[in-house]
């Protein structure tokens, strides 16, 4: 079959106004949202969080296009033209003519005009000419408020007087009705308006699959290409129709996102309302390479189909196979040796499901042995843009084909259960990647519609492999971020308060996107002035409450306040802080992945790279355990000062007094991550089976309760935290004791017993190992878990580390002994244990990196 070429492209969707901002804020992470404008949909008149309230709607975000204004003078188009025709219609022309200047043809040159065909997809026109239907129901709002009126005893004079004035204020929004009104409000003249700019004469039409209607389009146009009807085509949709009747409609139906959009997500739960419009020019493939367009990517297959007597508003699998089936029979290929999915993704529980469950049985009845194809979906960056959305879909799919890059899938968080199930098909990325060399560069496009339409779109790369994804897309990758800190200073208490006040009225109204750029522009603006707030954030809603509950506390006097969340914070600032390390131990975090601050630097991504950890193992096993949290501490610490914060102090947990050693200066990275690795296989081969349980009691509660079994105290972790261990028999007989006497006792999740006799053999073998590595002085004020003191320059270090294995870890005396010249503990390493105990031992706060996260929201805390 001959493929067809896509050789033009252009959009306008919420934050981008081009198929590259498209690109950039999809391999960004960036998403448009913001709360619903009130000139689009008053919320005092639609909004009830009830969903069943009739005639509102429940969700409060959209996104929508802001600040576009069509240049109808450029365009040629007489004002009462303009103020007649839906707003639709002119941001239609103008991405169809931004497409034709992409695709080398500026201003319809060069067109062969008689053989150039366009097809737009579109549902309901747009909001503004069914708002401007309201001008001709003007008869029934006069009787029915003039019966109201007199049935509240109003004469005929006072009526008509009132009526006459009501009449032209009723009728003012909207324009009187003229020769252009009934052209200006149709759909399908949006098509023609675009043939009569450019004097096309090879047919305009516009197709309405519902959501499915720009996609439609697409294939639409394609079949005309192959047939010979048309040379060039210009395909696409536009929907502008963020208004009571779709909003509450989708309401109704139970669509709309009850809580924050997810999209293949286990929190799925519906979409957000998004708007806008995509154009694309399409040639056949041999004549666009002969006539040296750049090609971004080539349509090779399509598939339509119906539900048949499924549901009329929601998808079924068995009809969306038959339309892949028809796409990839038609392309030659099988849908195995796709790489990229871009889905439609509503978000819906039941859309969700069915699309995965569709796309993953054809793929493993095609081949089981394939690698999993990532699947994404716009809309989690742009919302339902509607007809609009299947070629917003097509046009950042065509832009992952080209650049070889496989893009994140944004708003899935916590994938869906069918993605993280054995054997998956399909997999969801955090963040973007290179197109594996191993794989063809193609990306399947879904969008489907109300009635029961599915349709699917094959795409692939036109011309050879590109080597490396380029600097700018690399950058932009490791930018994405779920959440942001925002940062406030001010001369006085009442000034911070105002500016507190100040910007959340601003975070209201601005996108999620946009709070990245806010972050930044307070970042710029700060001058080191002494009264300081700082706010964690993941959404602008959440910034408005917590920056008005920062500024309440301001107003109420506080002066300096870390609430025990860290969400938000607050300080008079008198001289540079004096910060203490605190470095986990075993039982510490669970992951090997390095969370959200391995996406996010590259040099956090380097230290996994050395520590090649195991993936796949048991992560609370010794030979695991103790590398990964290593690993995690050794990766904390280079993020933390990338941002430039520093300790004067550290204090390491057990194993962690290993990473307090390395950041002292007495060993490097490297020794440290090989020391970790030969710590952990030593005490796993050569320790005797045991456990460990955490008593809810002082040390000398816990002699008593431990005399007579054979069971030590392993480690003093607070006043109410004794740590014990011994043999599994033993300690159980100790956890029973305690709570007959009515204390906590909780088996901690450890495979032996640490800091005991029965890990002697594993010290002495451990130090062994030690004799052919290269030890420097310490370099730095560590508080020793071992003697609970500052350790001196010239350290044994070989001698404390084999006691560090058999003694008890005195993290409580450590900790109380730093206090006294700290202001601030930073546990720096997978997890918050120590955060936590560190809070039981002294006031001073305590926040945790914890490297484990999947949310950059910890370290924005500490940063904070």
């Amino acid at each position: 079959m001959t493929s067809i070429a896509v050789v033009g492209m252009a959009c306008r969707y919420p934050d981008a106004r081009s198929p590259q901002e498209l690109w950039e804020n999809a391999i960004a992470g960036r998403r448009a949202f913001r709360r619903l404008p009130d000139v689009r949909m008053n919320a005092d008149d639609y909004f009830d969080a009830d969903p069943a309230a009739p005639d509102r709607f429940y969700a409060r975000n959209a996104a929508v296009i802001e600040g576009y204004e069509f240049d109808r003078v450029g365009y040629k188009v007489a004002g009462s033209t303009y103020r007649s025709t839906d707003l639709a219609h002119w941001l239609a022309l103008e991405t169809a003519a931004t497409a034709l200047a992409d695709a080398g043809f500026p201003a319809g040159e060069g067109l062969p005009q008689e053989r150039t065909g366009v097809i737009v997809g579109n549902t309901l026109t747009g909001e503004f000419s069914r708002a401007n239907q309201m001008r001709l129901r003007w008869p029934y709002v006069r009787r029915t408020v003039a019966a109201a009126l007199r049935a509240e005893g109003w004469d005929d004079e006072k009526l008509s007087a009132f009526l006459a004035t009501y009449e032209e204020a009723y009728k003012s929004p909207f324009p009187p009705v003229n020769e252009d009104t009934l052209a200006g409000a149709l759909s399908n003249t949006i098509a023609g308006r675009i043939c009569n700019h450019f004097d096309l004469k090879g047919g305009g039409y516009t197709v309405d699959g519902a959501c499915s209607s720009s996609l439609l389009s697409v294939v639409t146009a394609c079949r005309a290409l192959l047939d010979g009807e048309l040379d060039v085509a210009i395909a696409g949709g536009v929907d502008l129709s963020i208004d009571p009747f779709e909003v509450i409609g989708f309401a109704k139906t139970g669509a709309l996102a009850s809580g924050e959009m997810r999209v293949y997500d286990r929190a799925s739960n519906g979409f957000w309302p998004g708007e806008g419009c995509g154009m694309l020019v399409l040639m056949r493939a041999d004549e666009a390479a002969e006539a040296g367009h750049r090609i971004y990517a080539s349509v090779a297959g399509w598939g339509v189909s119906s539900d048949g007597r499924g549901g009329i508003t929601r998808p079924e699998v068995d009809g969306y196979q038959l339309a892949l089936h028809r796409a990839y029979d038609r392309a030659g290929f099988g849908i195995d040796t796709v790489g990229l999915f871009e889905g439609h993704g509503t978000g819906t529980k039941v859309g969700d499901t069915t699309e995965l469950t569709a796309l993953s049985s054809a793929r493993e009845t095609a081949n089981p042995d394939a690698p999993p194809a990532v699947i994404g979906s716009v809309k989690g960056m742009i919302g339902h843009t509607k007809a609009a959305a299947g070629v917003a879909g097509f046009i950042r799919a065509a832009m992952a084909v080209h650049h070889e890059v496989l893009p994140p899938s944004v708003g899935s968080v916590d994938p869906h259960e069918l993605l993280t199930a054995d054997g998956a098909r399909l997999r969801t990325l955090r963040k973007a990647e290179a197109w594996p060399s191993a794989v063809p560069v193609r990306a399947g496009i879904t969008a489907m519609g109300f009635g029961g339409i599915n349709t699917h779109v094959v795409l692939e790369r036109h011309g050879p492999r590109r080597p490396v994804p380029d600097r700018r897309v690399r950058t932009l990758a490791a930018s994405a971020q779920d959440a942001e800190l925002l940062l406030v200073d001010a001369a006085s208490a009442p000034e911070l308060a105002v500016r507190l006040a100040e910007l959340s009225t601003f975070v209201s109204a601005i996108s999620y996107a946009e709070l990245g750029d806010l972050a930044a522009t307070l970042h710029r603006d700060l001058q080191d002035r002494p009264f300081r707030a700082a706010v964690v954030a993941s959404s602008p809603e959440e910034a408005q409450w917590l920056l008005t509950a920062a500024g309440e506390a301001v107003e109420s006097g506080e002066t300096t306040l870390i609430r025990p969340d860290g969400r938000f914070l607050l300080g008079h600032v008198s001289g540079p802080a004096r910060i203490s390390f605190l470095f986990p131990g075993q039982g510490s975090g669970r992951g090997v992945s390095g969370g959200a601050l391995r996406r996010r630097f590259a040099e956090v991504e380097d230290v996994y790279l050395r520590a090649a950890l195991p993936t796949g193992s048991d992560v609370v096993a010794t030979e695991v355990a103790q590398p990964r949290i290593v690993a995690g501490s050794l990766a904390g610490q280079h993020a933390l000062a990338l941002l430039g914060i520093e300790a004067s102090t550290a204090i390491g947990h057990s194993l962690g007094e290993i990473v307090a050693l390395q950041w002292a200066g007495v060993m490097d990275e490297d020794t440290l991550l090989r020391v970790a690795g030969v710590r952990g296989r030593t005490m796993a081969g050569h320790s005797q089976a045991g456990t460990m349980a955490d008593i809810g009691a002082p040390p000398e509660t816990v002699d008593g309760i431990i005399a007579g079994l054979p069971v030590v105290v392993a480690a003093y972790n607070g006043p109410q935290h004794t740590v014990v261990s011994g043999s599994v028999d033993a300690i159980e007989a100790v956890c029973h004791k305690a709570r007959a006497a009515g204390l906590s006792a909780t088996r901690l999740r450890v495979s032996h017993a640490f800091h005991s006799p029965l890990v002697a053999p594993a010290a002495d073998t451990f130090a062994d190992a030690l004799a052919g590595e290269t030890f420097h002085q310490v370099g730095a004020r560590v508080v020793s878990t071992v003697t609970g003191e500052v350790l001196p320059a010239g350290t044994d270090v070989r001698g404390l580390l084999r006691r560090q294995i058999t003694d008890p870890v005195l993290f409580n005396q450590a900790v109380a002994f730093a206090a006294k010249n700290t202001d601030l503990f930073v546990e720096v390493g997978p997890g918050r244990v120590l955060t936590g105990l560190a809070t039981t031992v002294t006031d001073v706060p305590a926040v945790a990196v914890d490297t484990d996260n999947d949310s950059l929201a910890s370290l924005l805390r500490v940063a904070g």
